[in-house]
């Protein structure tokens, strides 16, 4: 029989939570094991959804597949960007923040003056219309290949941490400046992953409460084209028939 969506997430939740099924049991204040839970033999008690939401912040909605939003959190952050502009048609401008203005981007954060300053640009089409966005240059070798030193990318306000989606690529902004890192959101904890691509560059930890804004990524503007022609592929695999024939003739 195939088990019921709420069994399949609490033991999603468990095993996120690295808990046996008799330790996640005695914190849930439900017996000694979760086992039969888990295994759809027995309902899941209102006292259990009730401390699962007090204890861990899950959404009742989400366990039982009426909603996509894992977590309910009342003490999470609002990260929408303090200052905007707009152009003579009252839409907001998408703001360049380049290498230099990065510099002073975290402690100008309120500062009408700082942003009124920066260059600016928009784009006629619908999808840029409904939303602030911002373009960040990218400096350092962090996110190499996907995104390369020098490059312009444009993000997207990101309004609450809720809003976060695992392992998408977010620009963010804290008293350290800014960074483009694929981001985690690790809600029981209250923080958030920083991942670099690049596998030279560490993963860290960051608080909410460090967070200053947070720009989910859109697309991004580059000069590179990276096109590897047919017969570049061609002549590789030319080259590598030569060599197996060669060393096949040598042995005969």
């Amino acid at each position: 029989m195939e088990l019921s969506i709420q069994c399949k997430r609490l033991r999603q939740i468990r095993e996120e939570l690295n808990q046996t099924q008799s330790s996640f049991a005695e914190q849930l204040g439900v017996g000694s094991t979760t086992t039969e839970y888990e295994r759809g033999r027995t309902k899941l008690t209102g006292k259990l959804v009730l401390r699962l939401l007090s204890d861990y912040n899950i959404n009742p909605l989400w366990l039982y597949g009426e909603s996509e939003q894992k977590y309910l959190d009342p003490r999470s952050k609002e990260v929408s960007p303090s200052v905007v502009t707009v152009d003579s048609d009252g839409f907001d401008n998408i703001l360049m923040v380049n290498e230099k203005a990065a510099a002073g981007y975290t402690g100008n954060l309120d500062n009408n003056d700082f942003f009124e300053r920066l260059p600016s640009f928009s784009f006629p089409i619908p999808e840029y219309r409904n939303a602030t966005f911002r373009c960040f240059q990218v400096e350092g070798y962090s996110m190499v290949p996907t995104i390369l030193p020098s490059e312009w990318i444009i993000t997207k306000a990101v309004e609450d941490l809720n809003q976060i989606k695992d392992n998408k690529i977010y620009v963010v902004v804290d008293n350290e400046g800014i960074r483009i890192k694929q981001v985690r959101n690790e809600q029981h904890m209250r923080s958030l992953t920083l991942i670099s691509l690049n596998e030279e560059y560490g993963t860290e930890l960051l608080a909410y409460e460090e967070v200053k804004e947070i720009w989910e990524f859109h697309s991004k503007l580059t000069k590179e084209l990276a096109i590897q022609s047919t017969k570049q592929k061609l002549d590789v695999i030319y080259e590598d028939i030569k060599i197996v024939k060669a060393k096949i003739l040598g042995q005969g």
